[in-house]
């Protein structure tokens, strides 16, 4: 199965206030350092109190989760497969 995601999920800097933004921020810099290390093309985003990390091209998937293991405030890491779904996109049905 082709992964072409993470899913990054974090503890403590959930609960932050006003200045969650900076520890998430902090957080992104040391999941991409920890990346660079790793052969592939990442980008990150946060979204929805998660941070996603796309995958484009070829990655090694467990080397990957590995240098991810070791960085402080990540409590999860899950690999992502997008896919499109398109029953919501108006699609008509016939009723006979």
């Amino acid at each position: 199965m082709d992964f072409h995601a993470l899913l990054i999920k974090y503890g403590e800097i959930g609960i932050k206030g006003k200045n969650r933004y900076v520890f998430e921020d902090r957080l992104s810099d040391r999941i991409r350092e920890a990346l660079s290390k790793v052969e592939g093309t990442f980008f990150g985003r946060r979204e929805q109190g998660r941070i996603y990390v796309d995958c484009s091209g070829d990655f090694d998937l467990d080397e990957s989760m590995e240098a991810l293991q070791y960085v402080f405030g990540i409590v999860g890491i899950c690999p992502v497969r997008i896919t499109e779904d398109d029953s919501l996109d108006g699609r008509s049905e016939e009723h006979t």
